[in-house]
């Protein structure tokens, strides 16, 4: 039933039945209206991917943008139809004119921070089996060939709306930047996977997500240095991090020592890392559910360990894993943003793990200071270390219960693809884990300071020294 049968049916009820409100049957009417475009506008009727394809390409003076767009992100436009939703092909220049105006607006360009304003060229509509933008050149030659046919039969909501915006620039090799602004509401669900060819090397290849902010394509070394070292930063600070460094750090003070054994976990990592986005490692799920697992056991092990006799030197051990680990966990993410690096990989890499160590200096800090300003307002030390360290290791066997089970999982789907070579290629990276931790048993015994005193550990103690003394128990 459509729009105009609901409402006719709504208004001709029979007399016999109590006629509704006349203010209830117009937010009826309204509600009936607003759902499909409600729905449209949240993307609840879109493919969980809607991908995008582009090419980028400065030529003397001008700069050319290829892009292909699905054509069912066009429904906000009243493209022209006919029979039972055919694209009226015939009709539907004046509406491809805008639609590639519109395109020129949502996929922003810079020139050294300088909006670029384009032109539309050019604008088609493809059928879906249309394979032209597998290459620039192929794609420029449909763009300035004949259009479809205007007896083709198309649905609106199939096939592609391709355009060629053309922008003039200052300089024959630009600085460019590109931000992809079409359907924000999509977020992350659309991507444009672009090809920049610039005028003097090789060309490169970006997926470039929704909403992603500003993006340059041909970056100054500076540039991908404070990208990459921002990146680094937000992706190592996460909780169980976090939490995993306030279990290690709660029964000391010494903040030397501490920074020591931060700082040899994060020159481990930076190992994995680097060869696991380099690809000397296979990325593998498991490898993932493997850090996530061994650092929920070493949050449960360190929260026992603090309410007993906490020693900074047999940490060196835990630390020196976790922080191998940790780098598998992040070299995959490295792997994905090393396409924004440019032509500065190397700094990238670098850049990207001195963000981490600094990430790993900072939650330190916050882990020594904050429950230090507990301590002393309201538990005290003592108390404070066994509460901290009770509620962390609840947590922290949660999470071990979750991760168990997860890399239970992977390590099934890893089984049927080899999973013994896979374990051959990961085992010698931790060879330096290893090592490391058994020169940490030879540091002085009381390397770290004192701790503070636990409650637990003051009893025990304290019932030892009654029976040496023949004290009653």
């Amino acid at each position: 039933m459509n729009r105009r049968l609901i409402s006719e049916h709504l208004l001709t009820e029979p007399s016999t039945a109590r006629p509704p409100r006349a203010w209830l049957r117009c937010i009826v009417l309204l509600a009936i209206l607003a759902v499909p475009r409600s729905a449209v506008a949240n993307g609840a009727d879109l493919p969980p991917e809607i991908v995008l394809q582009g090419f980028v390409k400065p030529d003397g003076g001008r700069l050319h943008l290829l892009v292909r767009v699905p054509l069912v992100l066009l429904s906000s436009f009243p493209l022209p139809k006919r029979g039972p939703g055919y694209l009226d092909l015939a009709r539907i220049d004046e509406q491809l004119k805008r639609a590639a105006l519109a395109t020129g607006h949502q996929i922003e360009l810079l020139e050294d921070g300088v909006p670029l304003v384009p032109t539309a060229r050019e604008a088609r509509i493809s059928i879906p089996s249309d394979r032209s933008f597998s290459s620039y050149a192929s794609a420029l030659a449909h763009l300035e060939g004949p259009p479809l046919s205007v007896d083709t039969d198309l649905f609106w909501n199939q096939g592609f709306f391709d355009t060629q915006l053309e922008y003039p620039i200052r300089s024959p090799d630009p600085q460019l930047s590109i931000r992809v602004n079409v359907a924000p509401e999509l977020g992350r669900r659309l991507k444009l996977r672009l090809e920049f060819l610039p005028v003097d090397g090789a060309p490169r290849t970006y997926e470039l997500p929704g909403a992603s902010g500003w993006i340059a394509l041909n970056p100054h070394w500076y540039e991908a240095a404070w990208l990459f070292m921002k990146g680094g930063f937000a992706n190592a600070f996460t909780i169980d991090r976090f939490v995993f460094l306030l279990c290690l750090v709660a029964p000391f003070r010494q903040f030397r020592s501490l920074l020591a054994v931060v700082l040899g976990l994060s020159a481990l990592q930076a190992l994995t890392l680097t060869a696991t986005a380099q690809g000397a490692v296979a990325e593998s799920p498991w490898l993932e559910a493997l850090f996530n697992s061994s650092l929920a056991v070493a949050v449960v092990l360190l929260a026992i360990g603090n309410l007993a006799a906490p020693s900074l030197r047999r940490r060196w051990f835990l630390g020196a894993v976790v922080g191998t680990l940790g780098g598998f966990g992040l070299g995959h993410l490295l792997a994905d943003e090393l396409q924004f690096a440019g032509t500065h990989p190397l700094v990238s890499i670098a850049c990207f793990n001195v963000g981490v160590a600094l990430c790993e200096v900072v939650s330190l800090a916050l882990a020594l200071a904050v429950p230090r300003l507990l301590f002393a307002r309201v538990l005290g030390p003592s108390l404070g270390v066994v509460v901290l360290s009770a509620v962390l290791g609840h947590v922290g066997w949660h999470w071990m219960m979750e991760g168990g089970h997860e890399l239970g999982h992977e390590l099934g789907h890893a089984a049927a693809t080899g999973l013994s070579s896979a374990l051959a290629a990961v085992a010698p990276w931790l060879l330096p884990a290893l090592v490391v931790g058994g020169i940490a048993c030879f540091l002085p015994r009381r390397f770290g300071g004192m701790p503070i005193p636990s409650l637990l550990g003051a009893l025990l103690l304290r019932g030892v020294s009654d029976r040496d003394n023949g004290a009653p128990s």
